[in-house]
C-alpha cells in the first residue's frame, strides 16, 4: 500500500493554495485510466480535520481542481457538523491528526522536506509525508521520532504536488526492478 499524507493549513482551500492541495491528491492517487488501487491519500488540515481517499474503493472522482476542492470542502464540513464519516464512496472525513496517523504507518517511512535526504527505495509498502507550504521543524521532529527518514526526490526542491508525482514514479520504477 502506498500511503501519502499532506499536512496543509486549515484555510488552504479558501486561498490560492487550493490548487496545490488538489494537484497533490491527483499526483498521489490518480493515473490516466483511473485511481491507483494500491494507494491511499490523506490530507490533514491542521485542527480542522482530515479527508482520506482510498484508491481501491473510491468512485466518480474527477481530477479537476473544482471537483476535488468541493469534495475536500464537503469533507471538512462533515467533520465540523458531525465529527466525520463517509463523504463519497471511498472518501472519508475525520477529526484525525497527522500525529496520530504516523504511529500506524506501515512499510518504509519517509518524509519530503524539499532538499537533501537519502536515496530510499520506495518498493512495496510505504508511507510518505509532505507539508505545505514548507516542512515545519516540529513536524520533522515528530516524523523523525516516529522512524521516518527524509527522502531525496531530486536535485532541486519542488512543490509537494510535484513531489508526490515523482515519488510515485520512483515507486513504480523500484517495483519494476524488484519483479
Amino acid at each position: 500500500m502506498r500511503e501519502f499524507a499532506l499536512l496543509a493549513p486549515p484555510d488552504a482551500l479558501a486561498s490560492r493554495e487550493a490548487g496545490i492541495v488538489t494537484r497533490f491528491v491527483v499526483g498521489a492517487l490518480l493515473v490516466s485510466h483511473g485511481a491507483r488501487r494500491d494507494a491511499k491519500v490523506s490530507v490533514y488540515f491542521g485542527g480542522a480535520g482530515a479527508v482520506s481517499f482510498e484508491g481501491a474503493s473510491m468512485r466518480n472522482v474527477r481530477p479537476d481542481e473544482q471537483s476535488l476542492s468541493g469534495i475536500l470542502r464537503a469533507g471538512l464540513r462533515k467533520v465540523r457538523d458531525t465529527g466525520g464519516g463517509r463523504v463519497m464512496q471511498g472518501i472519508y472525513a475525520s477529526d484525525a491528526r497527522l500525529e496520530d496517523s504516523i504511529a500506524r504507518a506501515k512499510g518504509t517511512r519517509v518524509y519530503y522536506r524539499g532538499q537533501g535526504g537519502r536515496a530510499v527505495s520506495l518498493r512495496g509498502d510505504f508511507c510518505a509525508v509532505f507539508e505545505h507550504p514548507a516542512l515545519a521543524a516540529g513536524t520533522e521532529g515528530a516524523l523523525t521520532r516516529a522512524g521516518f527518514v527524509a527522502v531525496n526526490l531530486g536535485a532541486v526542491p519542488m512543490p509537494v504536488d510535484q513531489a508526490a508525482v515523482v515519488a510515485n514514479i520512483r515507486a513504480d520504477r523500484d517495483d519494476c526492478r524488484q519483479g
